[in-house]
């Protein structure tokens, strides 16, 4: 395999790991956190976003290789699965609690600019 092939193999590796942690992520929160307060939720998704921009840190700082951890074990570990939990811990508080005050009738409108605007912040800003 050459260097292309082997790049794109671990580009969608990363991001299958992605979609299986955000999975676990929907999972987590629909088992033990749909009851929960939204502000506890979103305590919790500040201490992860916490510890997963200090992975982050540590791996632009190459911390990483001084206790012989793989850049790929870093990036996936650091960025792939804080990112997806991040996401789960922040994003499905936010749209039950928007979905608990929204008025009858326009539930669908609302969810899908919600979703559009974390997707553009997430994805493109």
């Amino acid at each position: 395999m050459n260097v292309i092939g082997v790049t794109k193999f671990m580009f969608a590796m990363i991001t299958l790991i992605g979609s299986v942690c955000s999975v676990i992520g929907v999972i987590i929160y629909e088992l033990f956190l749909k009851e929960t307060e939204v502000r506890t939720v979103l305590f919790w998704n500040v201490v992860i976003g916490v510890i997963g921009a200090w992975l982050n840190y540590s791996f632009a700082m190459r911390w990483n290789l001084e206790l012989e951890i793989s850049d790929y074990f870093m990036i996936i570990f650091s960025d792939v699965v804080f990112g997806a939990f991040g996401m789960a811990f922040q994003l499905l508080p936010l749209l039950g609690l928007f979905a608990k005050i929204t008025p009858k009738g326009i539930e669908g409108t609302m969810f899908a600019f919600l979703t559009g605007c974390f997707n553009l912040d997430s994805s493109v800003i």
